[in-house]
Formats: C-alpha cells, structure tokens, sequence
C-alpha cells in the first residue's frame, strides 16, 4: 500500500471515530449529560454486573437504558463485540428504533464488515431518510468498499440539507482524494479550515492535496498551521516533508521525516528525492545510511543504493 493511501485510510479510520463519538453521545430522547450521584453508582454497578456474566456469575438484570449506555462504553472502548452484542438485544425488544439500528451499522463499519453495515444503514435511511450521521456512514462504507460515486453522493445529499456541515465535507474532500480529484479535494478541505481551523486530520489532508498537484507552498502553509497543533504527527510531518523536498529544501525535508518515522525510512526517503534530481552521490550516501540504520529489514533502501551507485558509476568520467 502507498504511503499516499496508507494516509488517506487513516483519515478514514479517523473518520470512523467521528461517527463512534456520535454513537456515544447522541442520545434519540435527550441530549447527552452527566451521570449524577445514584445514577453514576447504578451506571457502575451496570458495568459490573456484565464482568460478572463475562466470569460465570448470575448478573442482575440491566434497564434498556443502562444496558445502551453499557453497549455505547464498549464502543468507545473499541469492543465492538460486546457492543453488538447489547445492541442487537436492543434491538428485539425495540425492532424500530433506527437510530439504535444506525449504532449497529456503524459497529459493522467499524468491524470492516462493509456489505452488513450497507444493509443496515439502507435499512435505517428507508425509513428515516433525514437522518443525515446515517447518510454520512453509508458512505463511508461506500468509500471503504471502493465505491467512490456512490460515496460523493451521499455525501452531497448530506449537504443539501445542511451546506455548513463540516464533518460531510471533510467525507467529500476524502472521496475526492480517494477518487483521484485533488482540485475538488482541496475545496472541500478549505471549506472544513474555515469552519474548524484546528482540525488536525484535515490540515493533514489538505497538505496532501496541495503535495499531489505540486503546489507545495500552499501545502507548507496548511501544514504548518497542522504543526503548531501537534508538532510530532506523523502524518503530518511526512506530508510537510514531501511538501519541503519538492522545493528541493532537502535538509528540512530530512528533519520532518526523522520525526515522521525512523531514521533508516528518513533516510531513504530523502535519497529518493536526491535521486530523481540527479543528486547520485547524495542520494547514495542517504541510502547507505539507511541500510547501516536498518540492515537486517530495509531491503528497499539496499535497492536503491544499488541504483545510485550504478547511475554515479554510468557518470564517471572515462578514463583517457
């Protein structure tokens, strides 16, 4: 997998995250709040009753509400087996409640079983078509499942009904990039900037756009604002350093990627670079280094010193 898209299915997996804290915290009969005195004892005691059933010990018997808050907490907690679970128990008592059924698609989704989490959420948008979180999961699992049409249009029906969405045009953005439109991208990308200049995963991307049509000061700038934000992403800083080596600004390239990986990777990358500017020796002695940093694993710069080394001896000057 290229780095290009290993970056875009973290933005993805990212994205997932967004719908999981939705799942957690939207509630359909009232906006989330605080557990407060006795309600916070039976919320732990809830807890404690399922490690008692995961042990083999009888649990006492959990209220509809407790057991969703329970199913919502081994989501967030990424245990998504006990979170279906408590849901799909839900879900026979209640067999029309669609924003449970939407929680369950997005368990799927994040699960990696795309085909169940797009029955589910067609399901939900039949008959709750407003539900716009839903629309925006459905396409997600459209773009995990390489389905880049479908996916951006989901994602502009979400904007018909509501323009100012951030969230479903960060999602465009992403099918854009995906779908090999950096242009159209870029514009959702900014219009994300304007509404949430601190989120770090879409200055991330933006830079990415900017770096693949080759207008790397614009992406310096958006990555730059990235790294006030967090200095040592890796992400970010790998970006920013394709963005500086393609103004030929090789050292600082180097000094990004050191903090975007290891040093045998840094390395490498940069050879790459000096590479294909004909920089033989430099690049040589890059990949040199990253198969004295690595030598038992980076076969890749081992290759690449070969190629160095074969084009500097192809320059030498013939001996008269």
């Amino acid at each position: 997998m290229s780095k290009a898209k290993q970056l875009l299915r973290s933005a993805l997996l990212l994205a997932l995250t967004v719908l999981l804290c939705q799942c957690a915290s939207k509630q359909s009969t009232a906006k989330p709040r605080l557990l407060e005195g006795n309600e916070f004892e039976a919320f732990a005691s809830a807890y404690s009753s399922w490690d008692n059933r995961r042990s083999g010990t009888k649990p006492q018997e959990l209220s509809d509400e407790q057991l969703e808050a329970l199913a919502d907490l081994f989501s967030q907690h990424r245990e998504y087996d006990s979170s279906l679970l408590n849901y799909l128990k839900l879900l026979q008592d209640q067999p029309e409640n669609y924003y449970l059924m939407y929680k369950i698609g997005v368990i799927f989704l994040l699960k990696g079983q795309l085909d169940a989490a797009q029955r589910i959420l067609a399901r939900v948008l039949v008959h709750q078509p407003e539900m716009l979180e839903a629309h925006e999961a459905l396409g997600l699992a459209h773009l995990l499942s390489k389905q880049n049409l479908k996916a951006i249009n989901e994602f502009r029906l979400v904007l018909s009904y509501d323009a100012q969405r951030p969230q479903a045009h960060y999602f465009l953005g992403l099918a854009y990039l995906a779908g090999g439109e950096p242009h159209k991208a870029i514009a959702e990308f900014e219009t994300v900037s304007r509404q949430d200049p601190d989120h770090l995963a879409n200055l991330t991307v933006l830079g990415q756009a900017y770096n693949q049509v080759q207008k790397f000061h614009q992406a310096i700038t958006w990555l730059e604002k990235g790294k006030q934000l967090s200095p040592k992403d890796a992400k970010l800083n790998r970006q920013l350093g394709i963005a500086l080596a393609g103004l030929k600004r090789y050292q600082e390239a180097l000094q990004a990627f050191l903090v975007a990986g290891d040093e045998a990777q840094a390395y490498n990358n940069i050879g790459v670079y000096y590479f294909m500017d004909g920089q033989y020796e430099q690049a040589a002695k890059c990949f040199q280094l990253a198969v004295e940093l690595s030598p038992t694993f980076y076969d890749k710069a081992k290759a690449n010193l070969e190629r160095a080394l074969k084009k500097l001896n192809e320059n030498k000057p013939e001996s008269g």
